[in-house]
């Protein structure tokens, strides 16, 4: 706004200025979100240590970047390097731990398959056995081997 005429400039652009020197408020008084980050822009040359930094997460995250943009070159180099190798394990980790967990799956699914097919054919052989189907007929129908008609035994003194 066109502060003689008090006429729009644009009714596009919105601007907010802040004035730091009259922000006359101390740490102690700061009750609110916005103060603290006004009192934290206007003395962050000088603070030490972050107030309200076990408070907010604002305030951690506006350390850690304070902290880091105070690094020098080669420091920061060095930060930049550590912190990709780190994000680069991470997501190394993290995708070896979705291939362990998809084989992991598939391994399942694939025993739990047999050992149902498996568990169906002794509950198949133990009714014709109840029926008198011959032990024979019943290996050369169900394709099982004498030991897996042999379990149908076992079977029946779980029910």
């Amino acid at each position: 706004m066109d502060m003689k005429d008090k006429t729009l400039f644009s009714t596009d652009v919105r601007m907010i200025y802040l004035q730091l020197p009259y922000f006359v408020k101390e740490a102690d008084e700061c009750n609110t979100i916005f103060e603290r980050i006004i009192f934290v822009l206007k003395n962050m040359d000088i603070l030490q240590r972050m107030p309200w930094l076990a408070q907010d997460a604002v305030f951690k995250r506006l350390s850690e970047i304070a902290e880091v943009s105070a690094l020098s070159k080669e420091e920061r180099q060095q930060y930049d390097t550590s912190l990709r190798h780190y994000r680069d394990t991470i997501a190394v980790m993290e995708g070896q731990f979705m291939e362990g967990e998809r084989k992991g799956r598939a391994e399942g699914r694939k025993e739990g398959r047999a050992e149902g097919r498996k568990e169906g054919l002794i509950l198949a052989a133990r009714q014709m056995r109840r029926l008198g189907v011959p032990d024979q007929d019943i290996i050369n129908s169900l394709h099982i081997t004498p030991e897996d008609l042999k379990r149908t035994d076992i079977a029946e003194l779980d029910d």
